[in-house]
């Protein structure tokens, strides 16, 4: 209605005094509207509204454009829509005796539900309630304080997400008694007192020194199992190699003693065997005179007890065969 009302009166009132007083009043009636339009024009910005009010009293809501009203009869008040940040930080003592400081960040807008009544957003987001800030405050506090005794300083951390839930559950409800809804919480950090922190700190390097130690220790005991099993494969082999070369020289033993023995049919296998060994360590001792810088003390006492034996048994000497 004003907006075909205001726009009238700026055209009559200004006529009325020009075809009373014609030219005397032609410039008060100029001044007079442009004091009549500045005190009537109210321009709504965008993600911005104006209620209206009569002496006092709630008319209507001015939504963004241009706009008129009455002036000196009405007033209006301004309203943003645009989402607007909280930060909320609180401090309590948790189960066990910690000082916890959880900050946070609420992020709440007034939603323009379209409705000029008094029964909705707008209306109730300016008259219902003074200081909501205030109100969020308190309902957060009194959330997260109540939350807190039940947490220890070590899984406080863990409850990021319980924290945000009931926090959220909680102020929507509130908010939207007075007209405004709640677009997200954000838990911003969770601090313990720096003395704790230090000491958790230290906590967490010890158990990483821990961890590094028992697996430097898992890498030696890993290492020796390896040099045993080395070792085990070596030995191994070395006994099959060893055993190997006995069963050769046994083998050719066997094939010596049973040559000499077609050469002579006297001869058994025990004299064709000691005629072998006394070879053989003629042979070593040779090999220790001909190395150089190598002395030689011959000791016959082999000899003396073979021929002793020798004579009892009524046998032929070892050289006797030679």
């Amino acid at each position: 209605m004003l907006w075909v009302v205001i726009p009238i009166v700026l055209i009559v009132v200004p006529i009325m005094l020009i075809s009373f007083w014609w030219a005397a009043m032609f410039v008060p009636a100029i001044i007079f509207d442009i004091i009549l339009i500045s005190l009537s024009v109210r321009i709504v910005k965008p993600n911005t509204v104006k209620t209206v009010e009569v002496f006092g009293k709630y008319n209507r809501i001015l939504r963004p454009w241009l706009n008129f009203i009455i002036p000196i009869v009405e007033t209006t008040k301004d309203q943003v829509l645009y989402r607007k940040n909280f930060p909320v930080d609180v401090d309590w003592i948790t189960d066990d005796n910690v000082t916890a400081s959880i900050w946070l960040n609420v992020i709440y807008y007034v939603l323009d539900d379209k409705n000029d009544s008094e029964n909705w957003n707008i209306y109730k987001s300016i008259y219902t309630i003074d200081d909501h800030r205030t109100m969020m405050k308190s309902t957060i506090d009194e959330q997260l304080r109540a939350m807190m005794v039940t947490f220890t300083h070590k899984n406080i951390f863990e409850k990021r997400e319980e924290i945000w839930n009931v926090i959220e559950e909680r102020l929507r409800d509130k908010l939207a008694t007075f007209g405004y809804k709640l677009d997200s919480i954000q838990v911003r950090d969770i601090k313990l007192a720096t003395t704790v922190m230090e000491a958790m700190n230290k906590v967490i390097e010890t158990e990483k020194l821990k961890e590094a130690a028992f697996n430097e220790w898992e890498a030696k005991k890993i290492m020796q199992v390896k040099e045993a099993e080395a070792e085990k494969e070596s030995k191994i082999l070395l006994g099959q190699g060893m055993a190997w070369q006995r069963m050769e020289i046994a083998r050719w033993f066997k094939e010596s003693v049973d040559m000499i023995k077609q050469t002579d049919d006297t001869l058994n296998a025990a004299k064709v065997l000691d005629f072998l060994l006394d070879s053989s360590r003629i042979e070593t001792l040779w090999n220790i005179w001909d190395t150089q810088n190598t002395k030689l003390i011959y000791l016959n006492e082999d000899m003396e007890w073979r021929t002793a034996k020798a004579r009892e048994s009524k046998l032929i000497a070892w050289s006797d065969i030679m």
